[in-house]
């Protein structure tokens, strides 16, 4: 790059453009956003698929294959990335791993996936609890579901991506999670490939990326309590409107327990 440079130095000046095609996929098309809405009804039917599936005893395979299965049977695509899938301790991985294993009669089973459509993705993360939650399990929940319901109201044009991640780490931190939480809450969403479904911009601290209309987001909030074992998440994608927010699934947001 340097030799470039040189060579055509008095002639023009050579700038970095690296971040140009990510910031021009930011702001969707109309057709676009379509295809973020077919996405997320995808996401909404490999969720319920998950549930059906979801019981003491159940095969983590066998919950991972009727998500995938349901969003190919509704004309859906391979996400960028594997669906993240763990229980027992490993729900607390959050990251895709080998190996399987079966749930037990009190159990938990953290999972995100897309609902992708023409490669476009609507992400989506929850924690299921297996037989009675733990009062940590319902701390925690309580705590995810404040986070996201403000940074909901963050999602709106002039806000930036910073405000968003501030006004979920508050909440948790008023919670006692600080501990358990992550230092990024999302990122934006389109059309992506292996190895990541993960666009710019992403929700961190400081982060001046303002947000704008049909911009389309996944807030994730993610608790990780490794001293006592103990997983829980929350998260959907949104568009951005004019004002509050097109969530881009129907599901409730209500802790599942199966």
């Amino acid at each position: 790059g340097k030799a470039v440079d040189a060579a055509l130095k008095g002639f023009c000046k050579l700038s970095d453009a690296s971040d140009l095609m990510p910031r021009l996929r930011m702001i969707k098309s109309d057709a676009e956003l379509a295809y973020a809405r077919k996405a997320g009804k995808l996401g909404d039917a490999a969720l319920k698929a998950a549930v059906a599936a979801t019981h003491a005893g159940a095969n983590e395979g066998d919950i991972l294959a009727a998500q995938q299965g349901a969003i190919f049977a509704g004309g859906g695509d391979y996400p960028g990335n594997e669906f993240i899938i763990g229980s027992g301790r490993d729900a607390l991985l959050c990251r895709y791993k080998a190996g399987r294993r079966k749930l037990s009669k009190r159990d938990q089973l953290t999972l995100e996936w897309a609902g992708v459509y023409r490669h476009y993705h609507a992400a989506f993360m929850r924690t299921l609890v297996i037989g009675e939650p733990k009062k940590r399990h319902l701390k925690m929940y309580e705590a995810a579901r404040e986070a996201l319901e403000v940074c909901e109201d963050q999602l709106r044009p002039g806000r930036t991506a910073g405000d968003v991640f501030d006004a979920h780490a508050a909440v948790m931190d008023a919670h006692g999670m600080k501990d358990h939480r992550l230092n990024a809450c999302g990122y934006s969403l389109g059309a992506k490939f292996t190895p990541s479904w993960m666009d710019f911009p992403m929700f961190f601290h400081g982060n001046p990326q303002p947000l704008r209309q049909k911009m389309v987001m996944f807030a994730h909030m993610i608790l990780m309590d490794s001293e006592s074992g103990t997983a829980m998440t929350l998260g959907r994608s949104y568009i951005i409107g004019k004002g509050a927010p097109e969530p881009l699934s129907k599901y409730s947001l209500d802790l599942i327990v199966c």
